[in-house]
């Protein structure tokens, strides 16, 4: 080659190693590149092979002219080539007429020509001690043979050629790096445009979005461009009673690198979202945040069963403790029926003898006062007995034995006595009646109040009498219609109440009166009042001040549901350390029952 013309090919060359071509058909460039370099030293055919690994036990032949079919893109192993003996040894080779009469050669696999190859040159192609591969040229027999001056020239030129087969494969393994960077994205942007979840990316300090997939429109109802152009639409979006919350979770989100947060959203359409955030910062070489990137998951679905969850597990506590309130009622109806039931027994029974005793104190009174009449008579008629002394004698003596003038007053005063007592255990009996009602439990029927609270004070009279002085202020009110026993028990409940309440000695009032077809009646106590906190919770059945043992809970719990059973009110007002008044009102006729009430009663 020619000196003017080494420049001017050598550029050439340079330019074949950048061709862009390369990231398409390398092969073609390859043969190109072989090509120019036979045209260059005026040779006829040739072969380039570079090696597989860094530690080439094996090349391709990439390129070659003159070579059998399917010889190029063959692998051949550098200890059964010529190229590789020439790459191993790492010096350049001539040869003239057969190699394979060449002892240096003569176990070698050789590539047989289309031509009869009359000299070869052969380099070894390599950068610094890295090894590339091999490079031979040929001329055919007919031609004039290399002389050392051309392998010696070769020898210099292979080293530029040597840069170029490098440049050319960097350029080809980064074009290669290139495609499959695409590819990963292309591949990347696939996944992340079918998944559900939002997958975002913004600046920690600015809040620019740096990446948004598709699944943000259908989750936050906006464009990816309205992210991308308004930095501050990411908090504009976040409900905003979430708002405070969410902005104050940044700093633990630098701090701990890792976070997990749920909030609501607010689309356009104003419908309201739940969002599961899991973020990730990522820090510079410096220890600076340079991103925030998330994964969102729209859990309102889930947001939404759970909240139906709580619910209905409320509905069912809820239930459940009017289950039990009903249960509760339900044995203490019973139990107020089976001692209705045993009071009006035992007043049945009673009733009889003491009609006995009341009948026989009438008439023991009336045989008394015949007796006295008697006894008048033969007093009357004493005198006469004045002739027989012994006889009047022995009638003094018997009359001052039995004092028989004490005895006229004394059993006046007796009989005045029992007939009162057995008179007082009749009204208790009658009264032990009235309150039990035994058989009129569901029968509404008109009833006079005060009649029922006098009952109720002669049986709890035992209860109160130790602790309070009972006061009366009834007004002038109607009967109303109602279920007698039902509304004793619960004035008994009160009562009973007022008097544990007082702890040494009060003053329990009774007040009733009417207004607007409505009666009412106050118990009031001197006693030791409920405190606030208690107050509100007072007709929650089960919910008892008195220690254990001595309370169920259940008094005023059932009153509260009798009076609005009886489509009435019961209220409450207490001070602690000066007493409770307890308001019932009731209405003096009930209203008509319609489906539901009908259900009820």
């Amino acid at each position: 080659m020619e000196k003017e013309t080494q420049l001017p090919w050598l550029y050439e060359l340079y330019l074949l190693g950048q061709s862009q071509l390369l990231r398409e058909t390398p092969a073609i460039v390859q043969q190109q590149i072989l090509q120019h370099i036979i045209r260059g030293f005026g040779a006829d055919t040739g072969s380039l092979a570079l090696c597989d690994t860094e530690d080439c036990f094996e090349m391709t032949i990439v390129a070659g002219t003159g070579l059998p079919e399917n010889t190029v893109g063959s692998s051949v192993k550098c200890e059964e080539s010529l190229l590789g003996w020439v790459m191993r040894h790492g010096e350049p080779v001539m040869l003239v007429g057969d190699a394979a009469k060449d002892a240096r050669f003569s176990n070698l696999k050789l590539h047989s020509h289309k031509e009869r190859v009359g000299c070869s040159m052969c380099w070894p192609l390599k950068l610094e001690k890295r090894m590339l591969g091999a490079l031979c040229v040929n001329r055919a027999e007919i031609r004039a043979p290399f002389t050392h001056a051309d392998l010696e020239q070769g020898t210099l030129l292979v080293n530029l050629i040597s840069i170029v087969i490098e440049n050319m494969k960097l350029h080809i393994a980064q074009q290669e790096a290139h495609r499959l960077a695409l590819q990963s994205r292309e591949h990347l942007e696939q996944i992340l445009s079918a998944l559900d979840n939002v997958v975002w990316s913004i600046t920690p300090d600015t809040f620019e979005t740096l990446f948004l997939n598709p699944a943000a429109e259908n989750v936050y109802g906006r464009s990816i461009a309205e992210f991308m152009a308004d930095s501050n639409l990411w908090f504009q979006t976040v409900h905003p009673d979430d708002r405070k919350r969410v902005g104050q979770c940044m700093p633990e989100i630098l701090e701990k690198g890792v976070l997990d947060i749920e909030y609501r959203i607010m689309r356009p359409d104003g419908e309201v979202r739940w969002i599961h955030d899991h973020i990730h910062a990522i820090f510079g070489e410096n220890g600076e945040p340079v991103s925030l990137n998330g994964l969102g998951t729209d859990i309102t679905q889930s947001r939404e069963a759970e909240i139906k969850l709580k619910k209905s597990h409320a509905e069912l506590q809820e239930a459940y403790a009017k289950l039990q309130d009903i249960q509760s009622q339900l044995l203490q109806s019973e139990k107020m029926a089976s001692i209705g039931q045993l009071a009006a027994g035992v007043a049945h029974e009673i009733n009889n003898p003491i009609g006995y005793v009341y009948s026989n104190l009438g008439s023991l009174q009336k045989y008394l006062d015949e007796v006295f009449v008697v006894l008048d008579v033969y007093e009357k008629f004493e005198p006469l007995l004045a002739s027989h002394a012994e006889a009047i004698n022995v009638v003094r003596a018997v009359k001052r034995k039995a004092d028989l003038g004490f005895l006229r007053e004394d059993v006046a005063a007796l009989m005045g006595e029992s007939r009162e007592g057995i008179t007082r255990v009749k009204k208790i009996v009658q009264d032990l009646k009235d309150f039990s009602h035994v058989g009129s439990e569901e029968e509404w029927q008109q009833a006079d109040l005060h009649q029922g609270i006098d009952s109720t004070l002669n049986i709890v009279n035992n209860e109160i009498k130790y602790k309070a002085e009972v006061k009366k202020e009834y007004g002038d009110i109607p009967d109303i219609e109602c279920l007698p026993p039902q509304l004793n028990q619960v004035f008994m409940n009160l009562l009973v109440n007022a008097a544990h309440a007082i702890e040494d000695r009060g003053t329990i009032l009774i007040r009733t009166g009417s207004a607007n077809e409505m009666v009412w009646v106050e118990v009031s106590d001197t006693g030791k009042g409920i405190s606030p906190e208690n107050l509100s919770r007072i007709f929650d059945p089960f919910f008892t001040t008195k220690p254990v043992g001595t309370g169920t809970g259940l008094g005023l719990s059932v009153s509260y549901s009798i009076i609005q059973k009886h489509h009435g009110s019961i209220n409450v007002a207490s001070e602690v350390g000066k007493g409770t008044t307890f308001r019932i009102a009731l209405p003096v006729k009930q209203p008509e029952p319609g489906p539901e009430t009908k259900t009820m009663l």
